[in-house]
């Protein structure tokens, strides 16, 4: 299974401090707005200004660092990006295996081991089937 690189994890978490820092900045608005109604100052716009930039920065950042730059759409490279989804493209593969696995071990469950065969009689008249021990056509009603 292929690893994902240092410098992607690094980048990655590099792009989740950011975006909690951004987070904390847009939060001390409101702090600071509470605080401003006691004094009759208006609080700074700033902060959370500030914020959401870094918010949307950290999640640009945090998206290159999970799937590589080429994954990411930032390089318009293909071959490239299936290189950088690679560890998650075998994550979700073996994901698929499993659930698969699992759907046939409970059909053998759930599936009785001497299932009787299922024979059905034609109709001459009208074609309709009917079980292999019926006398008349549960269609037309002539005898089989």
């Amino acid at each position: 299974m292929s690893k994902i690189s240092k410098e992607r994890k690094i980048t990655y978490y590099i792009g989740i401090g950011t975006g909690v820092v951004g987070f904390l900045l847009f939060i001390s608005f409101f702090f600071s707005f509470v605080s401003s109604m006691r004094t009759f100052e208006p609080p700074s716009f700033l902060p959370p200004v500030i914020g959401i930039v870094l918010i949307i920065a950290g999640s640009f950042i945090a998206s290159i660092g999970a799937h590589g730059a080429a994954g990411s759409g930032l390089v318009l490279d293909p071959e490239q990006a299936r290189e950088d989804l690679k560890p998650f493209n075998e994550a979700k593969g073996g994901m698929i295996n499993d659930v698969i696995s699992n759907i046939d071990a409970i059909g053998n469950i759930t599936k009785p081991q001497d299932q009787k065969e299922v024979i059905k009689v034609k109709c001459r008249e009208c074609g309709a089937l009917n079980d292999e021990d019926a006398k008349f056509c549960k269609s037309c009603g002539k005898e089989l």
